[in-house]
């Protein structure tokens, strides 16, 4: 079977009607022939389009489209509230309470309804997902504490925030270079980033104490090697 075209409709099979539109609600017919009747058309092939016309007419809110839907609140007060929660018991370094509470948060936003804007959830979890890392970091769960900044650059990659979470959970877990290269796309969305600038230097004077150790043990290995053994 072969495959469908994507080629649009060929221009000769298209015949443009010029039609004019009558808004009087008492005519039975407001849509008609704009002139003479084009050849091979008759009033009959109007009569699905009078039709809507003549609902359209009938109920003049119906021609324009209805007023967005409010967003309700309630949500985001709900995940505002258990996220101020969250940040309480971070405040005094009772990170597993801090964690619950952000956890609360982030699942009250995750759970708002499809036909709400999307936007609400993602800035709602970025943030609360972005605190659930810090509170990790603090608990020592630093797999944890990686897993919630992924999230966060999944959610929200050009904020500054989920870039320099998962640089500090790759740093507490050694994992210097990868820290480095996190800290420093961050910086690229928020080049102003203090708290970001100073994280870079950090790491790379680990980085540079590493390289500076290793040279050291490599130089020490060397002179025992090159030392004549006496009888």
């Amino acid at each position: 079977m072969n495959a469908p075209s994507n080629a649009g409709v060929d221009d000769s099979l298209i015949t443009l009607v010029p039609l004019k539109v009558d808004p009087s609600v008492q005519n039975p017919t407001p849509i008609t022939f704009d002139g003479p009747t084009p050849p091979n058309f008759t009033t009959e092939d109007l009569s699905s389009l009078n039709q809507l016309a003549r609902v359209l007419l009938s109920n003049p809110n119906a021609i324009f489209p209805p007023p967005p839907v409010p967003q309700p609140n309630e949500r985001s007060t709900q995940v505002a509230q258990a996220k101020e929660e969250g940040n309480k018991f971070f405040r005094v370094k009772n990170w597993s309470e801090a964690i619950k509470y952000y956890t609360l948060s982030a699942d009250i936003a995750a759970s708002r309804p499809v036909f709400e804007a999307g936007v609400y959830a993602r800035d709602e979890l970025a943030l609360t997902l972005s605190n659930r890392s810090a509170a990790y970091m603090g608990a020592g769960q630093y797999v944890n504490a990686l897993c919630d900044a992924d999230a966060v650059i999944q959610i929200k990659r050009p904020w500054m925030k989920g870039h320099f979470r998962r640089g500090k959970a790759l740093a507490a877990m050694g994992r210097l270079r990868e820290a480095r290269e996190a800290f420093l796309l961050g910086l690229q969305f928020d080049p102003t980033a203090e708290e970001v600038r100073t994280a870079v230097e950090e790491v790379n004077k680990q980085l540079l104490a590493l390289q500076d150790k290793k040279d050291s043990t490599t130089k020490t290995t060397t002179t025992t090697a090159a030392t004549p053994v006496t009888a």
